[in-house]
């Protein structure tokens, strides 16, 4: 992997592992609650994870994506479409503001601090970091993700190595908490079209700042595969720690505080970078699909909708992932359908025309290096490789030169 591939990469995982699953509350209330059966059901989200997240990052990739709306336009009918965008509008608004709550529930049970605190923190940084340019968005998303995957390991290898599991008892006790559903198979897709309700905006928006499909597909295979490895392991520490976090909003927080206080405080300080990280690309994403690509109106969009998730914040993290997580997970199931189906019908285009990025990448290089030889030969093929791409032919040729010129500058 590239560079860029794992910047995409990190911040995939980091739009992923958002309040819910970093905190531990939604694996708490999706999986633990379902007793031993739950690590069934992660196992096959961990699979899951890693298949559509390189699905995912293609599609974006495929179609330049800078919002949504452009890759659903294109994969589906104008009705579908319309549905699935005003799905995934009211999903990153209402997560969006999900988030908001955690960050006050985050430092409320690492500090004492009040709840307002960190709500007006976190919608204090969404708004600041919101306004720097794409490229340094995706970095700071991305920032936190090798912290977090520290910090399960810590949890998990200290839970795994210093608690004796009587497994009949953790699961007689697992199955008393409140549950989402009752089912196994229908908490997976549900929890897993919840997933992909709150990552697709933004996985499209990644991918389509990736000119080659094939690094933008392997950026979101690998991230999804460690995505499901950390929702497999936090599992597992929650079910071992079942009598102690059971009623806790930030369970992963205590276990951590439970190692080493110092610890504890830094794992506070991560988790609200995570519950961050989600917020910022939900209404990063939402912004820019309202933006229509005027920068000025984008900024004013961002501020005004934080502003108003930050308002409708106060109902409660844990309440609030109660009510509405299953909701979108139904939604989600309908989208999860739509882009498998487009994927595999669009699979033969997208191998094609990878295959012609590449070539224009190559005689990009050869226009951009003064090391090379850029022949008037070489400028009709790179003319007529960007001419047969379905992208536009400006907009691809900008792409080409962006993308060139970055990966000459990190070779310097």
């Amino acid at each position: 992997m590239n560079k860029k591939t794992i910047t995409i990469m990190l911040a995939y995982v980091g739009v992923l592992t958002g309040a819910g699953l970093a905190s531990g509350q939604e694996l708490m209330q999706y999986f633990v609650s379902l007793g031993l059966s739950g690590i069934v059901g992660i196992g096959v989200v961990a699979i899951l994870h890693m298949l559509i997240g390189g699905l995912l990052l293609q599609l974006g990739s495929h179609y330049l994506a800078n919002d949504h709306s452009e890759v659903f336009d294109e994969i589906t009918n104008k009705f579908i479409s319309k549905f699935m965008d005003i799905s995934l509008i009211l999903t990153c608004f209402i997560i969006g503001f999900v988030m908001i709550a955690g960050a006050g529930s985050n430092l409320n049970q690492a500090f004492g601090a009040p709840r307002w605190l960190g709500a007006v923190i976190c919608t204090g940084l969404i708004i600041g970091v919101g306004m720097l340019d794409f490229s340094k968005v995706s970095k700071v998303i991305g920032s936190f993700t090798p912290l977090i995957v520290i910090f399960t390991l810590l949890a998990s290898i200290y839970t795994f190595t210093n608690y004796k599991v009587d497994w009949q008892a953790v699961n007689q006790l697992a199955k008393s908490l409140p549950s989402n559903f009752d089912s196994v198979s229908l908490t997976v897709i549900n929890y897993f079209g919840m997933c992909i309700m709150t990552a697709v905006s933004m996985a499209l928006v990644l991918g389509g700042d990736e000119l080659n499909t094939g690094e933008a597909g392997i950026g979101g295979l690998v991230g999804g595969l460690l995505v499901g490895i950390l929702g497999i392991l936090i599992v597992l520490t929650l079910l071992i720690r079942i009598d102690e976090i059971k009623n806790l909003d930030i369970p992963m927080l205590y276990v951590i505080e439970d190692i080493n206080p110092i610890l504890g405080t830094l794992m506070a300080l991560v988790i609200f970078g995570m519950i961050f990280n989600t917020a910022i690309s939900l209404f990063y994403a939402l912004s820019r699909r309202f933006s229509y690509g005027d920068e000025k109106r984008f900024r004013v969009l961002l501020v005004g909708i934080t502003l108003l998730g930050f308002a409708l914040s106060f109902a409660g993290f844990k309440k609030l992932v109660a009510i509405f997580y299953p909701l979108i997970g139904y939604a989600g199931m309908v989208m999860f359908v739509v882009l498998v189906f487009a994927y595999f019908r669009e699979r033969k285009s997208i191998k094609y025309e990878n295959i012609r990025r590449f070539a224009i990448n190559h005689y990009m290089r050869k226009k951009l290096d003064d090391n090379l030889e850029y022949t008037k030969d070489d400028r009709e093929k790179l003319k007529k490789l960007i001419e047969k791409s379905h992208i536009d032919n400006e907009e691809m040729r900008k792409k080409a030169h962006e993308s060139v010129k970055e990966a000459l500058e990190q070779e310097e």
